[in-house]
């Protein structure tokens, strides 16, 4: 009767430490499938998709842009390269396009080469949040507002002061554009336009030499994106400071002494 016994507590020790087992092998799996249903839904959250720009509106955000044959114009996201084949071809600008997928790159230097534009573009296979982008000139985007949010640091850091951006439909939250939206009563898209601002963001000091004297001025400056505030001293009280302007990597201001 032990024997019997303890065969059935062995029995039933093993059918708990089962159960216990697969308790936690679910658990675990729920993990491990939580956090791989969470990375997929990050990665499908920048994922943009593939709508072409219209020509009428290509002509438009190239116009915008004051495309000319000086620039160098990168459009992220590029699709069937239309964009930066026009800049070429009808602006006199060199491009390059960028795209993830390796079918809208084919295409888009199938449509170079229908196009004749192959000695002015070149197309990349590759993700635009990893790509060298510090060549551009002029930066093109038709892409989502959530995608042009998680880039907008980029853009502001690797981009040369003065670099003109125009967004097809979605703006940069609060980066608000230079140039009032332009909606195009066609589709009824919205295009957006913003220079790339220089960081005059901190302390600056100068001298300058009167007839008799030489005043030493210490201005402070206070960035967001395009906006600047700032105060100004020369060895006194303040001297107010206004209509302070920041284009590319020119910085106006007024000063009332």
């Amino acid at each position: 009767i032990k024997f019997a016994y303890s065969v059935l507590y062995i029995k039933k020790l093993v059918k708990e430490m089962t159960r216990k087992s697969i308790t936690g092998l679910l658990v675990v799996s729920f993990f491990i499938f939580s956090a791989e249903v969470t990375g997929q839904y990050w990665k499908e959250r920048y994922i943009v998709p593939y709508v072409p720009t219209s020509y009428e509106r290509v002509a438009q955000m190239l116009t915008i842009a004051n495309v000319n044959e000086d620039d160098v114009v990168y459009d992220l996201g590029c699709g069937d390269g239309r964009i930066v084949i026009t800049a070429a071809k009808e602006f006199g600008a060199g491009g390059v396009g960028i795209d993830i997928n390796p079918a809208r790159i084919s295409k888009s230097k199938e449509n170079a080469i229908k196009e004749g534009v192959t000695d002015n573009v070149r197309f990349i296979k590759q993700d635009l949040f990893e790509a060298d982008i510090s060549e551009a000139t002029v930066v093109t985007l038709y892409l989502t507002k959530l995608v042009n949010l998680k880039l907008r640091p980029k853009l502001l850091q690797e981009l040369k002061p003065g670099t003109r951006i125009v967004s097809n439909n979605f703006d940069m939250g609060e980066w608000k554009p230079d140039q009032p939206e332009i909606s195009n009563n066609y589709d009824s898209h919205t295009i957006y336009f913003w220079v790339v601002p220089a960081n005059v963001s901190g302390t600056w000091e100068w001298t300058v030499s009167a007839r008799t004297e030489k005043r030493r001025y210490i201005l402070h400056l206070e960035q967001k994106f395009q906006k600047v505030n700032g105060n100004l001293t020369a060895g006194g009280p303040n001297i107010p400071v206004t209509n302070i302007t920041i284009n590319g990597d020119r910085l106006q201001f007024t000063i009332a002494e």
